[in-house]
């Protein structure tokens, strides 16, 4: 599957609610994968607090950013500036 491909699938999952996040075979992506399903769950619980989501926000914008590793040119770009904004709401939440 191409990095676009799999981009695009993963939009469209996320587009349907984190809880549709799809597990991938790459370690990297099936762990973001999981942290999206459980930010789900923490947001739509009543006792969501600021710093827990904070937590999952700078986890999740690590280790997007990481991912960006393994795609190509333009695509890695894309995943990196992902990374950084997530990784930058996260210290929003302060």
């Amino acid at each position: 599957m191409s990095d676009t491909t799999h981009l695009n699938s993963t939009i469209e999952s996320l587009s349907q609610g984190l809880s549709h996040a799809k597990a991938s075979e790459a370690p990297a992506l099936h762990a973001l994968a999981k942290e999206l399903q459980q930010l789900d769950k923490m947001l739509s619980g009543d006792q969501a607090s600021s710093p827990e989501v904070q937590k999952a926000l700078a986890s999740i914008g690590k280790h997007t950013t990481a991912a960006a590793a393994s795609a190509e040119d333009a695509t890695a770009d894309k995943i990196k500036q992902l990374g950084k904004l997530l990784t930058e709401a996260a210290a929003c939440l302060n």
